[in-house]
């Protein structure tokens, strides 16, 4: 769906923000190739290890990141995610209700991606995103897991993914239903192939469903370097169309 060229300027709204530079400049995207930058929001708090090059890495790969939600007072409303093309689901600070999921949903269907992640404090499993998930029709589930995915279906998010770690993280769940589509994407180490990836379509929009979050954590970054192609193929595909793809910094 994004186009390649980066660039652009800063998303509105509160919460801690980091910028693309603004004499990038981005173009008018519906003049041909060119594109303008992705504008990213983080929902929740970061997980229980230090993930701040996270944020910083999607910032110098062209694109502007800013961190909501971080306090369990906060409504979602239309206001709340009207300045972004994509929301990452972090640390959620509370469930949501089925209204804030609605509006939720609402944003995606018009168009707008969505990536979640899970896992674990002291052992007990953060499905706090679940109650966002719910309109998506899917559901993290289960009980810890803990073995690096090494098994992908054929999908853009995982062309040429070998190995990606997965620490303490949970299966997702397939609810049924109509209201999107529904791709198993990446698949645990057990004899039933659990999954713990799932690719989404509903509306206009897109969301990719992850067990795990290591995917952000620093000490991940240094040694795995098919994260960060992960997350390149991951925004690419999610992103609204004349959006930038991440360009990462060599």
């Amino acid at each position: 769906m994004a186009s390649t060229t980066s660039g652009g300027t800063a998303s509105g709204g509160s919460g801690t923000i980091l910028n693309v530079d603004p004499d990038a400049g981005a173009e008018d995207p519906g003049a041909g190739s060119e594109c303008a930058h992705l504008n990213i929001g983080i929902l929740g708090n970061p997980g229980a290890r230090a993930s701040s090059n996270f944020q910083q890495w999607l910032v110098d790969s062209g694109t502007s990141a800013q961190r909501i939600h971080t306090s369990s007072n906060e409504p979602l409303t239309a206001a709340t995610l009207q300045p972004f093309d994509v929301v990452v689901l972090d640390w959620l600070t509370r469930q949501y209700t089925a209204d804030e999921a609605a509006i939720f949903a609402d944003w995606v269907s018009a168009g707008h991606g969505v990536v979640s992640m899970s896992g674990y404090s002291n052992t007990a499993a953060d499905f706090n995103a679940n109650s966002l998930l719910a309109p998506l029709q899917v559901a993290y589930s289960g009980s810890i897991l803990t073995d690096p995915i090494e098994d992908f279906a054929t999908h853009p998010v995982t062309a040429g993914l070998t190995s990606v770690t997965f620490t303490g993280g949970y299966a997702v769940s397939d609810l049924g239903g109509s209201a999107s589509t529904r791709t198993p994407i990446a698949f645990f180490s057990d004899t039933n192939k659990t999954t713990v990836g799932i690719a989404i379509e509903m509306g206009k929009g897109r969301a990719v469903v992850w067990g795990d979050e290591w995917i952000e954590f620093d000490s991940e970054w240094s040694t795995l370097p098919q994260i960060s192609q992960f997350w390149v193929q991951l925004f690419a595909w999610i992103a609204p169309e004349h959006k930038c793809e991440l360009s990462p910094p060599k």
